[in-house]
């Protein structure tokens, strides 16, 4: 029923504008009214043909969108997810609708599964995020680093992976990527993959087993089992509140001191404002124990993020501001002074549903960070500029 509620939803809004080419098509308008009763009186194959039948002569969003309704009642869910799809790329597609089609493209691809590529183009100014060459004093000896940050451009593979496990009333997921730079030095994967079970009738709460890892400069850099949940905390069909929390051990491979028991909790809510803007706000906080004391530490991050879409140009801007603090708990070993930093990210992301290459969207990203610190050595800025294929 919160399904029907949502995509009912999404009917009222397109039904503020014409819901035909041809305004004054009283057959249309007639046929389609004979639609909805039938989806209002559960005759979903009698509303299918009534609708496919309006679509061979219109090619209204409504029409597509109320037959992407029915196919979806009736379980058809690979037809409604391409039809669901028309209608979000279309240009003049109010942003509310398209969020709340977005909540139905998520509900079919759980329940059917997918696997999806990405392919990002990225300029970084410092990829090993070092400070700028200066001298540093550990103790009472002055050392001056070998290596300045350079700026790189390489390319990000990305992957994303879900596959329903219904008879265990769980799924396997998968998330990874690998930037890939010219030489092998600073290229780097991370991936994150395991199962995940329902633990409630309505999957609005989520128990999660699984692995996440890292290399860097072809090495292995660090492996992360963990116990998590994933929560749905609230939903309407104008915002979504979502949490999780991930507990584990985590190992390097070359520098035990630093392996340690982690904790983090993260929150984001995302809120509809209006047919062309969405506001959003993430938080997180994180605790970790490690075998040395000076290395463990304890961090939060708070970012407020904003999406709009400019419906004569087409064009899809959105910017999301984050900051963040990281204390360590003892004296850090080689500087004699107990490590404290602060962190503050922005990122700016444009795109436009003409933006197409091949069946993909392109975006452009850019984003500026910086890392500040009381100990120098750890301080850092950067530059990232991307295109975006997903």
């Amino acid at each position: 029923m919160r399904r029907l509620a949502l995509l009912l939803a999404v009917a009222a809004a397109l039904a503020s504008g014409a819901a035909f080419g041809q305004a004054n098509d009283e057959a249309l308008q007639r046929a389609f009214t004979e639609g909805m009763q039938q989806v209002q009186a559960g005759n979903l194959a009698q509303a299918e043909a009534i609708f496919r039948d309006m679509l061979k002569r219109t090619g209204s969003p409504r029409v597509k969108l109320e037959l992407a309704r029915t196919l979806y009642l009736q379980g058809k869910y690979d037809e409604a997810k391409t039809l669901f799809h028309e209608v979000s790329v279309e240009s003049d597609t109010p942003w509310r609708v398209v969020d709340n089609i977005a909540g139905f493209v998520r509900d079919i691809e759980e329940r059917t599964g997918y696997l999806k590529f990405g392919l990002t183009v990225v300029s970084d100014t410092n990829p090993r995020n070092l400070a700028a060459q200066k001298e540093f004093a550990i103790g009472d000896l002055r050392v001056t680093p070998a290596e300045a940050p350079r700026k790189m451009t390489g390319l990000r593979y990305s992957l994303q992976g879900w596959l329903p496990l219904s008879e265990f009333r769980a799924a396997g997921y998968l998330s990874a990527a690998y930037s890939d730079y010219p030489g092998q030095d600073v290229d780097r994967l991370t991936a994150d993959g395991g199962i995940a079970k329902n633990l409630t009738d309505l999957g609005r709460l989520r128990g999660k087993v699984g692995i996440e890892l890292g290399t860097f400069g072809g090495k292995r850099l660090y492996h992360f089992p963990y116990l998590g949940l994933d929560s749905v905390l609230a939903e309407s069909e104008t915002y979504r509140i979502t949490g999780e929390l991930k507990a584990g051990k985590v190992r390097f491979a070359d520098f035990t001191y630093l392996d340690a028991s982690q904790t983090s909790v993260a929150f984001s809510a995302r809120k509809t404002v209006s047919q062309t803007a969405a506001v959003s706000m993430s938080a997180s906080a994180e605790r970790s124990s490690a075998n040395e004391r000076p290395y463990s530490y304890y961090g939060w991050d708070l970012g407020p993020g904003i999406n709009t879409f400019w419906p004569q140009s087409t064009f899809l801007v959105g910017a999301r501001a984050s900051i963040g603090a990281r204390k360590y708990a003892d004296v850090d070993p080689l500087f004699g002074e107990r490590r404290a930093d602060a962190k503050r990210r922005l990122e700016v992301t444009v795109g436009n549903k003409r933006w197409r290459w091949r069946n993909s969207y392109v975006s452009l990203v850019a984003s500026l960070e910086r890392n500040s610190s009381n100990i120098e050595f750890y301080s850092y800025r950067k530059a990232n500029v991307s295109v975006v294929v997903e």
